[in-house]
Parts: structure tokens; sequence; C-alpha cells
């Protein structure tokens, strides 16, 4: 998050780091990334930004979808001075009647959404990231891979992106590495127990097997891995990381 902005760039100081993805929810969270402005280039530390989870592509309410462009197009604004890579998004909810109602409806909304965006903003990517749904009373969109192959099909500019997040998959299982290998342009790294998001690091005794790790670092249009997880995880996981490697 923003406010741990300077503890996350120490992080990076020690552990030759050079990317971080910062989450922005309120409009005043780049005060804290304005605080650090020189840090990022003197560190040669790139950008992306993590937009809120209430951000709702898919919103069928035609005023609510505005104030969420409107509220992107803030954030690109200040973005643009710190030379930001990428905005990363959840694709959004619904209530669950009328979602499993009307599905394809609301993926509509978010192609209108992202089209949009894409059209009326230079020389930053958007990415769409894999979530999961507990099936309560509103559930996410983007928790199954037939989600974004047809945001795909319908959006076709490059500079869309699909984010892998491996840990909200083992929550939510499907076949993205395969169907959607060609789109993968940014990795969330976490394990978790299959049940809750629990950002935990990555080991031996993990869900994730070296398989799954292995076959994360071999997508070839990846061009960022990001360790979404806590602090204390970090250079455990590196570790981990750097013996699979090896043997790649």
């Amino acid at each position: 998050m923003a406010y741990e902005i300077k503890e996350k760039i120490k992080l990076c100081q020690k552990l030759r780091l050079n990317h971080i993805e910062v989450g922005i929810d309120n409009l005043e969270d780049w005060n804290y990334l304005y605080q650090t402005k020189d840090e990022f280039t003197k560190n040669n530390i790139s950008i992306g930004i993590h937009m809120p989870m209430e951000l709702n592509t898919c919103d069928p309410i035609k005023k609510a979808s505005e104030f969420w462009l409107d509220y992107f197009y803030e954030n690109y604004k200040i973005g643009k001075e710190f030379n930001v890579k990428y905005y990363n998004l959840h694709l959004g909810y619904g209530l669950k009647n009328k979602v499993e109602k009307n599905r394809i409806e609301y993926l509509n909304n978010t192609v209108n959404f992202l089209s949009k965006l894409l059209n009326n903003i230079e020389d930053t990517d958007i990415y769409i990231e894999n979530t999961y749904s507990k099936n309560g009373d509103l559930i996410n969109l983007g928790n199954k891979v037939s989600d974004f192959e047809y945001l795909f099909e319908n959006v076709t500019k490059y500079s869309l992106g699909f984010c892998y997040d491996i840990g909200h998959n083992l929550i939510n299982k499907d076949d993205y590495l395969s169907r959607l290998s060609n789109n993968i342009r940014l990795i969330h790294l976490s394990d978790n127990d299959g049940n809750e998001d629990l950002h935990l690091g990555l080991s031996e005794n993990g869900l994730l097997t070296k398989k799954d790790i292995k076959d994360v670092l071999e997508i070839n249009n990846n061009e960022y891995l990001v360790f979404e997880m806590n602090t204390k995880y970090i250079n455990e996981s590196i570790k981990f990381i750097q013996t699979i490697q090896k043997n790649i």
C-alpha cells in the first residue's frame, strides 16, 4: 500500500529488486509517493499501480461506470509524473442472481470500460487480474478463464494484458497458464491454504509446488514478477525461486 512505500523502497535496496506495485485507494495516497519520488529514480525502481478493489469495470449503472472512468483518469494524470508502467484492475462484481443470468452483459460492460480507457491513455498498459469468488450475495467476475478469453477476443489492443495471480488461482482454479499464456504480462506470487488469500511466502511446505513456480517462471511474455506477500516472507521466497531457476 502507498503508506508503506518508504519501507518497500528500503527492501528493494536491500534485496536488489527494481519494481514496486503500489496499491492506490484514494487520490490522497499519491502524497506518499510524492514524498519519495526522487528515490524511485535514484534506485532505478519502476512503478505499477494496483487500483482499488471497489473499482467496478462491469458496473451496470452507467453513472457509476462514468464515475470509475473519471476516477481512473484522475489517477492516470498523476501517474504520468511517476512514469507508471501499468495499472492493474480487477474486473468487478455484481449481485449474484443478476450476474448468473446475465454474465455476458456484465462482461460487455467491461469491454466498453476497457475500450474507453485504452482509447484515451498513452504509454501505459492496463492489466486485468484473475480473482476468486466466495459466492455470497455479491460475486466477483474474473474468477474463470472464459471471462478473460471473452475480453481479449473483444478488446484486441496489445496494451491490454493479463495479470496472473497464482494465489487467487489456488482458491478458484482454472487453466489460465495454457489458455492465456500469450496475454500474461504480470504475475502476482503468493501462497495460501486454498481457502483464504493469506499472501504467504513460497516454500517446500506450501500448496504451490516447484512445478507451479517453474511453469510461471517460463512464461515468455511476462514482464513483471511481484511478490504479493507479507514482507517477512520475501527473502526466503527469493531463495526458493533461485533454487528452482538453477534447474530451468
